[in-house]
């Protein structure tokens, strides 16, 4: 697939891939985020151990300035 003039083509190399199905992945049982992510100032948590929480919650936030939310994956 050709739809820039200009760039780097690469070779596709799907021959591993091109013919598997697409399968699920059940989520992990635990998941754990370090809550310093970055150069800025680490998050503190909004949750405790343990807590059930649902995908996209804000699990950990910061009020420095170079700073950024977590939330759950």
């Amino acid at each position: 697939m050709k739809t820039f003039k200009q760039g780097i083509y690469l070779e596709e190399n799907k021959e591993l891939s091109e013919e598997q199905r697409i399968r699920r992945v059940s989520p992990p049982a635990k998941v754990i985020l370090p809550l310093a992510q970055h150069i800025g100032a680490p998050c503190e948590s909004l949750v405790k151990k343990g807590d059930l929480v649902k995908k996209g919650e804000k699990i950990a936030d910061s009020d420095s300035f170079v700073s950024s939310p977590i939330h759950a994956s």
